[in-house]
């Protein structure tokens, strides 16, 4: 135990200090913040900033602003439309204007000319201009014409999981459990390829005959999995906090007002990164150990990346038919088990049963998947420019007889 605690904490050391996890752990969530922020800025500032227009001429042919009550500063009253007109085209004139309709009692209709764009909020501005005045004409209470205005404060009762969802943040909810997916999909794929990387070096320039002189095979597999898992622990939870951070700093951002990370969501992805990741791993160091290049061994790891990312591209399907025969399917199969859940549980609730048979479900593949592959690693390691077949690899995982467990035996046997 004392042998894989060292290795772990040689593989721990050693990555924390490499630039790409710190890259991965720090760069990409601050860069991720970085461009949503200004993203988020440029977006709301274009549509929230009525100076770049410039001043809003309007034409009232209904009557219904004659006294102009609490007119905006920028809105200037013009008694005709070609005059209105005139000052849009003229170079220092006004960069839009409206026209209230005679009919404008009966039918609402207002239109609105400008030479090109207009933020959004200038519509809710004249909408403004005209409820007040349509109150001041009509004696209406100024508490009821606030209300009027803004009839609404939703708010989204789910009742699969009894979260309440405020209007504008239901974007945030549904992105929420997909950045989580993110995170999880970095960080397992991340530390499982270190994983991977470092067998095939250490194999390649032969450090591995060394080390198994003084450390069985299982040893060392098992101290790099922990290693390399505590690692990718380790970004899991500095993307986690950073997250946290960013949306308590953002509480009175209208988009992110609605954006939570649930405990239960938490908790399980959790449980599901721990599970997928010794799976991955695993299955990730038995392949560094039996093709021993870098390049063979990432086109087969790809295989594997591609069928966990497989809800992403059914999850319609989530929102749809939660309850179908696929989704089911997907929340069950240990390779696409972990990111189906935790997208599944951002947006709904999974009826206990599955998640339950899910966990088991991975759990024993992953044990299975731990234990094939030390027997792998352990098969592999003093093998140099050989390609073994299926066959062969299912035999090193299925034989009864004794294997070696370190050089020497292996020498004598």
């Amino acid at each position: 135990m004392n042998k894989v605690f060292l290795v772990a904490r040689q593989e721990y050391v050693h990555n924390l200090k490499r630039g790409g996890f710190l890259f991965a752990a720090f760069g990409i969530p601050l860069f991720t913040i970085l461009m949503m922020v200004v993203v988020f800025a440029l977006t709301v500032n274009n549509e929230t900033d009525t100076s770049r227009v410039g001043q809003i001429g309007y034409v009232d042919l209904s009557g219904v602003l004659d006294d102009a009550v609490e007119q905006p500063e920028n809105f200037m009253r013009f008694e005709t439309e070609a005059a209105a007109e005139g000052a849009l085209t003229a170079t220092d004139g006004i960069g839009a204007y409206f026209v209230v309709e005679s009919d404008y009692l009966n039918n609402g209709r207002v239109r609105l000319v400008s030479n090109g764009d207009t933020p959004e909020v200038l519509e809710d501005d004249i909408d403004a201009f005209l409820l007040a005045n349509l109150g001041a004409s009509s004696g209406l209470d100024p508490e009821i014409a606030a209300r009027i205005q803004d009839p609404v404060d939703s708010r989204l009762l789910t009742l699969d999981n009894g979260r309440i969802i405020s209007g504008s943040g239901l974007a945030g909810v549904i992105l929420a459990p997909l950045i989580f997916v993110m995170v999880f999909l970095l960080a397992t794929q991340t530390t499982s390829g270190y994983l991977m990387s470092g067998v095939v070096e250490e194999k390649s320039n032969r450090i591995m005959e060394i080390l198994i002189t003084s450390i069985t095979p299982f040893q060392l597999l098992a101290g790099k999995i922990i290693g390399l898992g505590l690692l990718g622990l380790t970004q899991l939870v500095i993307w986690v906090v950073m997250a946290l951070i960013g949306l308590q700093l953002g509480r009175n951002v209208e988009f992110l007002a609605g954006v939570t990370l649930p405990a239960d969501l938490l908790l399980i992805g959790l449980l599901y990164f721990l599970l997928g990741y010794f799976f991955f791993a695993s299955v990730m160091g038995g392949i560094g150990a039996v093709l021993g290049s870098e390049q063979e061994s990432r086109q087969l790891a790809s295989l594997f990346t591609l069928v966990l990312v497989i809800p992403f591209f059914l999850i319609v399907q989530f929102f749809e038919e939660p309850d179908s025969a696929l989704v089911t399917f997907l929340t069950l199969f240990p390779l696409t088990a972990p990111v189906t859940v935790i997208l599944r549980m951002g947006f709904g609730v999974i009826p206990a049963w599955q998640l339950i048979a899910s966990i088991a479900l991975l759990l024993i593949t992953t044990a299975f998947a731990v234990w094939a592959s030390a027997r792998v690693f352990r098969w592999s390691l003093l093998m140099y420019g050989k390609h073994p077949s299926i066959k062969q690899v299912f035999g090193a995982i299925f034989r009864s007889r004794g294997m070696a467990t370190s050089a020497t035996e292996e020498r004598a046997a």
